[in-house]
């Protein structure tokens, strides 16, 4: 039994997920006091694998390898747990009916959006890319389908003015894990609350591939500025010059009339600034990768580069 702020939590919890989420939540649950009996993380061919078990095992956690999520013996381990409920955070496998059957109240699942909107796997970027004034968390018990469980909790936050993917990954993840705590505090009393979602098309919060990367200069300033907030800092926007890639992590929204220009040209070179044309305005990138490693300002990138009006980013 553990206790924090005269709270007691007794149920038997089994922690599934994968960092960098996971991180901020599992921290989180063990500084509560949460008795968690497994912890369930990614793959050993899994890019975080390594040091997400290190960092539950310097917790003392009991870490959970696996090979398939369907195997009868894991599924069998996971039952002698005898837990509880099982919580998710950012588990990008697909969980299979018997693993979710093998606790006794299911699994919970983190999502970083007001669901049914921006279902899927990014909707941080998704929502700042669509001009969202809001988003949020929901938690809620996962079923077979893709974010379609049943309701327990939403949260919603205002999305900044200058948001980034970055910004909102991090003010989302501490608020999930907050929700969380509470929840199963909640749990340790009772049966949660649960509503269904309701049915229809929703917007989606699909994943981005490489291809998708590449800024569209044909879109608005607005738009092309919103894009690159959305990728940064995990995907960053990118774009060619003179045929060499190169990456922008935070631009400047400037009106004026683009129309005689071509989407992509530079239209104007100020001393520390440069104006590149959009379908509408102009962006003036303020944070550009150009080079394998070097990251600079707008005044770096005219200095080294020595940019001419007319040329044009693709």
């Amino acid at each position: 039994m553990f206790t924090t702020n005269q709270q007691q939590f007794t149920k038997r919890v089994l922690f599934v997920g994968i960092p960098d989420m996971a991180y901020v939540c599992l921290d989180g649950l063990l500084q509560a006091g949460v008795n968690i009996v497994g912890v369930l993380g990614p793959k050993k061919t899994h890019g975080t694998y390594d040091a997400f078990k290190r960092f539950a095992l310097s917790r003392n956690m009991n870490f959970i390898e696996w090979d398939d999520l369907k195997a009868p013996l894991f599924i069998d381990y996971i039952k002698s747990l005898n837990a509880d409920v099982a919580v998710v955070s950012s588990f990008n496998y697909k969980i299979p009916k018997e693993l979710l059957e093998a606790t006794k109240a299911g699994f919970i699942n983190i999502h970083p959006s007001l669901l049914p909107k921006y279902r899927g796997g990014n909707p941080y970027s998704t929502v700042i890319i669509n001009g969202e004034k809001e988003t949020g968390v929901t938690l809620h018990f996962m079923d077979e389908g893709f974010d379609t469980g049943d309701i327990i909790a939403q949260k919603a936050v205002q999305i900044a003015p200058l948001e980034t993917m970055g910004t909102l990954f991090n003010r989302l993840n501490f608020l999930g894990m907050q929700m969380l705590v509470a929840v199963l505090a909640q749990f340790e009393k009772g049966d949660l609350p649960r509503r269904k979602q309701p049915e229809g098309e929703f917007v989606v919060g699909k994943s981005i591939k490489d291809n998708d990367l590449f800024i569209d200069y044909t879109k608005s300033a607005i738009e092309v500025d919103r894009f690159i907030r959305a990728l940064n800092p995990f995907l960053i926007a990118s774009t060619t010059f003179r045929d060499n890639m190169i990456k922008i992590f935070m631009s400047e929204v400037v009106k004026g009339n683009s129309s005689k220009y071509r989407p992509g040209e530079i239209a104007k070179i100020d001393k520390d600034k440069f104006y590149i044309a959009t379908g509408n305005g102009f962006i003036s990138p303020t944070a550009i990768q150009f080079g394998s490693f070097f990251v600079g300002n707008a005044q770096d990138f005219i200095k080294i580069l020595a940019p001419k009006v007319g040329e044009v980013f693709k």
